[in-house]
């Protein structure tokens, strides 16, 4: 018993000393921020974030939502491969009956038929693999701004 666990206290240390710098590294950003930082919150960068700032200006909030986790994935590039319910999982909202996939799907179809995104699927079922492309869509729907709304008040008064 006492041989077993010598090893195992063994194992321990050797982790933990293999891991230590990325250990209080992580330890130090927790403290700092207070919480811990899911990978699903941090912004999209790169050419996908400049595709992301321009998409969510036209589409609704489901769609707003899966098009942020998906420039998040695309990073640099304009193409993402992954399975339906990890894309569910990351945008992480469900809709009012509860079903987070079903909310997933829902915006990927409005951004699909409004042209931001083209989804590729090869194979079936559990194998199948799920391709999304970025790329620019339709600008007229779903646009709101401040601005617009104030000149054409401006120009009501003027008339």
């Amino acid at each position: 018993m006492s041989r077993r666990k010598n090893t195992q206290q063994k194992k321990t240390v050797h982790i933990l000393t293999a891991y230590s710098a990325e250990i209080e590294e992580h330890r130090r950003k927790l403290k700092k921020r207070g919480f811990a930082l899911a990978a699903e919150h941090t912004p999209p960068i790169g050419q996908a974030a400049d595709w992301y700032w321009e998409a969510r200006l036209h589409v609704p909030r489901s769609a707003r939502d899966v098009a942020r986790q998906l420039a998040r994935l695309a990073g640099e590039g304009c193409e993402v491969t992954i399975p339906d319910a990890s894309l569910a999982d990351a945008v992480m909202v469900r809709d009012k009956a509860g079903r987070h996939v079903a909310y997933m799907e829902g915006g990927v179809k409005i951004l699909e038929k409004s042209g931001w995104i083209t989804k590729t699927v090869v194979g079936q079922k559990r194998g199948a693999k799920t391709t999304y492309t970025l790329e620019v869509g339709n600008r007229s729907g779903w646009f709101y701004r401040e601005e617009d709304e104030l000149e054409e008040a401006d120009q009501e008064c003027t008339e």
